[in-house]
């Protein structure tokens, strides 16, 4: 079934949850670019097997919260708060927030190494294989193939799928991880004919269909349990993996936790502990708290360190390793030691369901020139309506210019970033989105009939990517605000989520790109900030005295400039990205 509305394809509710279609604008894919210390987990949901002893251990190291000084400046302007403000359409879908390190971004395609080395620590992916099939994995094959043909935005042919899978085999018998995880050795020799053969397969047998490229799978199957000793499941796993890799780096197959339950998402209420994570040399450093979670009952904090997890050392697992030992069931508990500034602790949390919001920081930074802050960590299901009271509160409080902080925001539900976007342009177009077919080619323009004035900075960095650049790219072009930082990520492409019939899990796959409302397309462009600040002086890990992101929006908001756009917003003619740099 499918629907006539131009929210097709971000997709009403109702949509996502009668048919399961999901549609996703998550920054990266599931796998790694290599460097797993900067994945991050923005919590930690509960559905493992792990639990502690009951316990009632303290964390030791006291807690000294950093001081939040006020920031005076003039601001300008005068506006109206809307007085209505209907909601639009929602949807669920997956998103595995991660984070690229370079300043100017990268969107190079991870190595097969690094794709071996992502896979084969992912939890899901190694419970999949354990419980599969080959008759499993064929349907599986032939049920992804037709999806691919059908809705990817630019498919490749049964050949080059092939060949990137057979590819991907011939590494995966000498990588570590992967002999690891099947349990297999691979002698010197034998590996080296075994490479020799899959070469060949690949020009001697080349695929031009489904059912030609399945057996072609069987085959390596075979070959590689007959001379190496590796199960046919998985090899044919990793087959199908490769397969789909050598579409795009976003496109992926989604094992689900359980057969009870899909794989982690957007969700808002999630079983866990109430952590952000990423990797660390001596474990797990937790890189934020969730309000009102666990961890922050226990007054752990950013910066601390897990060493271990029910007693068990985690130095040297990888990122999805160490978080599944925290994973469990609402009630259980989880005993972990933690290091603060050199100091060891233990703390003991009971697993239970947190609101994961995504507003936050919600504040006037002066007092007295009335200028309000709010960061939005990501675009899910509840943002639209928690950003609604965050701009009710500031307004109460006699707010006149808004700093809007998209850093570090990877993404999230194309609808919330279209809702979003409604709440402060006027009129004309948001963002549009381009595929092979026609429910995949959308045009989505302004629609409120009151929408919030106030004059608005938008910060955004290397790490703001994919609704974040569809909510900044719709206030530049619409003239509507000034946006501060530096280039943001672009990713630029919308991946529809299927659930899969012959699995549980569902196959992630690109179908479209989305565009500005200029026409420039964003994949592999982002947007180029109004006024650059330099990343060695600005970003979430500075204090806001010090931060030049915010420093260079408060200068702007004095010198009047975010007034001025807001006063004449409506008007459409587009203007140039990067119409200035400013030295701090």
């Amino acid at each position: 079934m499918k629907t006539a509305s131009p929210h097709k394809k971000s997709g009403a509710r109702l949509w996502a949850l009668a048919f399961g279609l999901f549609t996703t604008l998550a920054v990266l894919p599931l796998r790694s670019f290599g460097n797993e210390s900067d994945l991050r987990l923005a919590l930690v949901p509960g559905m493992g097997t792990q639990n502690a002893p009951a316990h009632n251990g303290s964390f030791t190291p006291s807690y000294n919260p950093a001081t939040q000084p006020n920031l005076v400046l003039p601001s300008n302007g005068n506006w109206n708060p809307p007085v209505n403000n209907t909601p639009r359409f929602e949807e669920l879908f997956q998103n595995t927030p991660s984070v690229p390190t370079e300043t100017v971004p990268s969107l190079r395609q991870p190595t097969i190494d690094e794709e071996l080395a992502q896979r084969y620590t992912d939890p899901r992916m190694l419970r999949f294989l354990s419980s599969t099939s080959m008759s499993q994995l064929t349907s599986l094959y032939t049920e992804m193939s037709r999806l691919i043909d059908q809705r990817h935005v630019s498919p490749l042919s049964y050949e080059q799928r092939t060949q990137r899978a057979l590819s991907n085999l011939s590494r995966a018998i000498e990588n570590p991880t992967f002999l690891q995880a099947v349990r297999a050795n691979g002698n010197s020799a034998n590996v080296r004919q075994a490479q020799a053969e899959l070469t060949s397969l690949a020009s001697r047998q080349p695929a031009r269909s489904a059912q030609e490229a399945v057996s072609v799978m069987q085959y390596a199957a075979s070959l590689l349990n007959r001379s190496l000793g590796i199960p046919m499941e998985a090899t044919a796993l990793e087959f199908i993996n490769g397969t789909i890799d050598s579409l795009d780096q976003y496109s992926a197959f989604v094992p689900a936790e359980t057969a009870q339950r899909p794989s982690a998402s957007l969700e808002e209420r999630i079983v866990g502990i109430g952590v952000e994570l990423k990797s660390h040399s001596d474990g797990l450093q937790i890189v934020g708290v969730v309000d009102g979670g666990p961890a922050q009952a226990a007054k752990l904090q950013r910066g601390d360190i897990i060493v271990a997890i029910n007693n068990q050392s985690i130095r040297g697992m990888s990122l999805n390793q160490a978080a599944d030992l925290i994973t469990g069931p609402a009630g259980s508990s989880v005993h972990l030691n933690v290091v603060r500034d050199g100091r060891n602790g233990t703390v003991t949390l009971q697993r239970r369901s947190v609101y994961v919001g995504s507003v936050t920081g919600v504040q006037i930074i002066d007092p007295q020139q009335k200028i309000g802050y709010i960061r939005l960590k990501q675009f899910s299901e509840s943002s639209a309506a928690d950003l609604e009271k965050a701009l009710w509160k500031l307004y109460q409080e006699g707010m006149q210019t808004l700093v809007f902080d998209l850093r570090g925001n990877p993404g999230g539900l194309l609808t919330a970033a279209i809702e979003i976007s409604n709440k402060f342009i006027a009129q004309g177009s948001i963002v549009s989105t381009k595929g092979r077919t026609a429910e995949d080619n959308t045009n989505e323009r302004a629609t409120f009939d009151r929408t919030w004035k106030v004059p608005l900075v938008v910060l955004i960095d290397e790490n703001s990517a994919s609704a974040s650049e569809i909510f900044a790219a719709a206030i530049q072009d619409n003239q509507r605000g000034v946006i501060v930082g530096r280039r943001s990520y672009g990713k630029g492409t919308v991946q529809t989520h299927f659930p899969l019939r012959s699995a549980t899990g569902e196959l992630k796959l690109t179908t479209a790109k989305f565009y500005a409302p200029s026409g420039r397309e964003m994949a592999g462009a982002g947007v180029i900030p109004d006024v650059s600040v330099p990343a060695a002086s600005a970003g979430l890990e500075f204090a806001p005295e010090r931060d030049g992101d915010i420093q260079m929006a408060i200068r702007l908001a004095a010198a009047g400039q975010p007034a001025d756009l807001a006063s004449r917003a409506g008007n459409n003619q587009a203007r140039p990205q990067g119409v200035s740099q400013y030295p701090l």
